[in-house]
């Protein structure tokens, strides 16, 4: 292709497009003028969602074949795990049985609810209400009225108005 001859082609086209811009009333120039910048913003949309499109496209491909091998790794792990426990003898109940530990049953009942401050306000909680705190789970602060409730089955304090 001869650069030369497709230059001057893009010039020829270029100033009949100027000599038929210019014969257009001042309604029409603007017309175009708007259908142009319309155009533009098109296509430069178009482009946009189509590299963001690509982009994604290559974001999923690789996230996929990393699951896949994380996956893959984790089969391979449960299958020499179920070797290492035909071999030695152990079931599996056992060896999860020594690793499990249950935070509830290792602390006693009167630590979980050891309040000694609001944690909203900051000031000493009184005698009246860390007693109400263990016989209902719930308490509002005497100086700022947190409401302060001690989950029995979760370790946490929550506090709202």
């Amino acid at each position: 292709m001869d650069w030369r001859n497709f230059v001057e082609n893009i010039g020829t086209w270029f100033n009949i497009f100027i000599e038929w811009y210019l014969e257009q009333p001042l309604y029409g120039q603007v017309l175009v003028i708007i259908g142009i910048i319309a155009v533009v913003v098109l296509v430069v949309t178009l482009v946009y969602y189509i590299i963001k499109g690509i982009a994604y496209l290559i974001y999923y491909i690789f996230k996929g074949i990393f699951y896949l091998l994380k996956y893959i790794g984790y089969g391979f792990y449960k299958l020499f795990e179920g070797f290492y426990l035909l071999v030695s003898g152990k079931s599996k109940s056992q060896t999860q049985k020594n690793t499990k530990i249950n935070i509830q049953d290792n602390i006693p009942k009167d630590l979980r609810i050891s309040l000694e401050y609001c944690i909203e306000c900051g000031k000493r909680v009184t005698s009246n209400m860390k007693k109400r705190l263990q016989v209902k789970g719930i308490v509002f602060c005497v100086n700022c009225g947190a409401r302060l409730r001690i989950d029995q089955d979760i370790l946490s304090l929550s506090i709202s108005y």
